[in-house]
């Protein structure tokens, strides 16, 4: 795409998310990097913008209604519309956990975070991605909470265990194709992708269970193989997708 979009990203301070409004500013996209850390989001947006791109920190707590209704307006009231919204924001705090020890309170955080708060980002946002009329969604998920890898006996990630995690990102791929559903007759598609293991605070440091493994792709290489989502004429639309392929739910 040469023409400038209107992307708004959430958990857009710090690790996967940095790096795609890092990319997307640097293509010439107006990016609006969310934040629940007002100083952190306004220190990340103002490094994009050094180095040449259109970046803007909005304070975007994706559990907080107020917070996404204040977004929605300034969002309208900038630019009329929206043309790329990226479900980034997530927490993973429960590795290694079995269901039947999951603690209620871990389960409603990762649900909250997970699912909750970008359904109904997206549904509020569904307005001004109407308007784009080539609006882009994407959902940032994982191949651990895919039912094939939860069921199949043969997959690498079967042992892979974070239930919380899991449920909330099973629940986002149902709300990819809900949204698909909904929204495709005015031209947005909404996918769910999968970045794969990339090293970022989330796919290493929080994680000692893996001790010295370093995870295998960077955030830009990572990044870098989900953007032809957003560009491809006519875009697929209501899938779950992985390094460029589609993967099954």
């Amino acid at each position: 795409m040469t023409e400038s979009q209107v992307a708004l990203v959430t958990g857009g301070n710090r690790g996967l998310g940095l790096e795609i409004c890092r990319q997307l500013a640097a293509r010439g996209d107006q990016v609006l990097l969310g934040s629940r850390d007002a100083g952190k989001g306004h220190a990340a947006a103002e490094a994009i913008a050094a180095d040449g791109g259109s970046c803007r920190a909005v304070l975007l707590d994706v559990t907080d209604a107020e917070q996404i209704a204040a977004v929605h307006a300034e969002v309208g009231a900038s630019f009329g519309r929206l043309d790329i919204l990226v479900n980034n924001a997530a927490i993973l705090n429960d590795l290694a956990v079995q269901p039947s020890e999951t603690v209620e309170q871990v389960l409603r955080q990762n649900l909250d975070v997970n699912f909750v708060g970008p359904f109904m980002l997206t549904a509020t946002m569904a307005p001004l991605l109407r308007r784009s009329g080539r609006g882009r969604v994407l959902n940032l998920g994982t191949q651990v909470g895919s039912f094939g890898n939860l069921t199949d006996p043969d997959s690498p990630l079967l042992d892979d265990i974070c239930p919380s995690y899991q449920a909330s990102k099973i629940a986002l791929n149902a709300a990819t194709a809900l949204f698909a559903k909904e929204l495709r007759d005015d031209g947005v598609s909404v996918n769910s992708v999968c970045p794969g293991w990339v090293m970022t605070d989330m796919g290493h440091d929080d994680l000692p269970e893996y001790g010295d493994a370093v995870a295998p792709m960077s955030p830009s290489e990572a990044v870098a193989q989900l953007l032809w989502l957003l560009d491809t004429d006519p875009p697929p639309t209501g899938g779950f997708w992985s390094l460029g392929e589609k993967v099954p739910w």
